[in-house]
This record gives structure tokens, sequence and C-alpha cells, in this order.
């Protein structure tokens, strides 16, 4: 069996700096920071969508994949609110909502098709499958931390503690394009839009509702009681499984075929919410 890793206490040192800068901290007051930044999700998987050989709801169709079906996540927009009580000089509690932002990218995927309905001459198509905004919604931990700030006109602050993030929920939009390849010549054939979201099933959400989060803030006094603020944290919770299911009717023959091979074929997503935020933001002491 391996030896153990024990971690090291580098954070120690750091602590110590912070108390012994802050011997004038009186214990009691109070701090709102409001923040406002950029999500830096961490978030890659490469769904495998096995589309190959025949569908059974359209019949004389046959398709074959010609790649798989990646998601990346990307960034957008992060907010964060938070009240701390120093109830022993540079020793506070801080209670803290944070939103996070993200969509999943999903890269174009091509099938080659082919139509063979005797006596009629097989047609052969290229279909393209697509899903340019797949939105990560309901990613909105909250927090309740240890924190520890100096004082002065440019205080530091490291804090960290246990999150809870509710259910999470995958919402957008995959569309497929057909084009048909008749006597050399390629035509537009069909369009196809399919609404899918994809969740977590209850026994997942228990799992994975509670994690940690981490973060360092640079404050710089604007006057008594304000002082503007920038933050960097981190939270990481355990992995969810979201399964996909359709989030709308199809609109037609061609729409209800498709969506009904997505989610029969489509893996799930294997999502571990590892966020990172950079924000800045305004803070008042009282």
């Amino acid at each position: 069996m391996p030896t153990p890793v024990r971690p090291r206490l580098t954070a120690v040192p750091l602590l110590l700096a912070l108390a012994s800068a802050a011997p004038d901290a009186a214990a009691g007051g109070f701090e709102i920071a409001v923040h406002l930044g950029r999500t830096l999700p961490t978030f890659e998987q490469t769904l495998s969508y096995d589309a190959s050989g025949d569908i059974p709801s359209v019949p004389s169709v046959t398709v074959q994949a010609q790649g798989p079906l990646e998601l990346t996540a990307r960034g957008d927009l992060a907010f964060s609110s938070g009240l701390t009580w120093f109830f022993a000089g540079p020793l506070g509690i801080e209670a803290r909502l944070d939103g996070l932002t993200a969509h999943l990218e999903a890269a174009d995927t091509l099938y080659s098709a082919r139509f063979a309905q005797p006596p009629l001459p097989a047609v052969n198509a290229q279909l393209v499958l697509s899903g340019r905004d797949l939105e990560v919604e309901s990613v909105r931990p909250v927090s309740l931390n240890l924190r520890l700030a100096s004082s002065g006109r440019v205080r530091v602050s490291i804090s960290g503690g246990v999150s809870h993030l509710g259910a999470l929920q995958v919402n957008g939009t995959l569309s497929g394009s057909l084009t048909a390849s008749v006597g050399g010549t390629s035509l537009p054939f069909a369009g196809a839009s399919v609404s899918l979201k994809a969740v977590a099933p209850p026994e997942e959400e228990q799992k994975g509702q509670y994690g940690a989060n981490a973060g360092l803030a640079l404050q710089i006094g604007l006057g008594d009681s304000l002082a503007l603020s920038v933050e960097a944290r981190g939270f990481l919770f355990k992995e969810r499984t979201l399964t996909w299911s359709a989030a709308g009717p199809p609109a037609n023959a061609l729409e209800e075929a498709l969506q009904r091979e997505l989610l029969a074929r489509l893996e799930p997503i294997r999502f571990t919410p590892t966020f990172f935020s950079v924000n800045a933001g305004l803070s008042l002491r009282f």
C-alpha cells in the first residue's frame, strides 16, 4: 500500500501574517461585498454518438457517422454577493451567493446518409448536426466560509469553506441540415431543429450537492468604509451525470425521427462542476 501523502501547511505563514497585520481590527464588524466578473469553466467532453446503421424510425435510410459529437465549455458573466461578520478581529464568517454562467459549444458533426427506395435510384446526402448554444443553468452555489483579512488601506483576505449547489440542467437546440446529391448536384433537402435538455436524476443530485470553495481577495480603500475589491475564487463539486430528454415537441416528422434517434443514442454528459471566477466590485464595512 503506498504511503499516504500528507498535505503541506503552506497556508500557515500567510494566515499568521494576515493575523499579525490586523491588530487594530475590532470584533463585531460587518462587511458587504458585491462583485461582477467572468466565469472560467474547465469542462470538456467528447460524446460518442453512434449513428451508424439503419434508422428504424425512417425507413430506407442508412446513416454513417463521420465523427463524434464534441462539447466544450466557455465562460460568461459571473457575479457574487457576500456578508462577512468579523467575530474575532481579522477572523470572520462569510456567507455568500455566487452566480456562474457557462455555455457548451457543440462542434459540427457530419453524417453521410443514403436513401434507397426501389425502384427509385438511391440518393446520397449529408447530414450536419450542430448545437451552438447549450446553456448550463442553475449554477448558483451558496457558501459558508471562514475568512481571514488584514487591515489598512490595502487589505488582503483569504476565505474558504463548504458550498451547496442545487440541480443542474443543460438546455439547448441541436440543428440538423440535410443536403442531397442528385445527379452530381447538391441540393438542400431538409432541415430539422431538435430541442433537448440534460438533467441529473434525483440520486445523482443527492450525491453531488456539497462541495468546497476557496478564494483570495485584494481590497483598496476608497474611504473609511468603502473599498474597491478584486477577487479570484474556485469551486469544486462531485461529478454529475446528466441524461438527455426532449425539451419540446417536434414540429414535423423529420424532427420527430431525429429527436427519437438522438435520445436513443446520445451518451450522457458526465459533468464535474469545477469553476473558477475572477471578479471586481465594491465592499462596504460597518
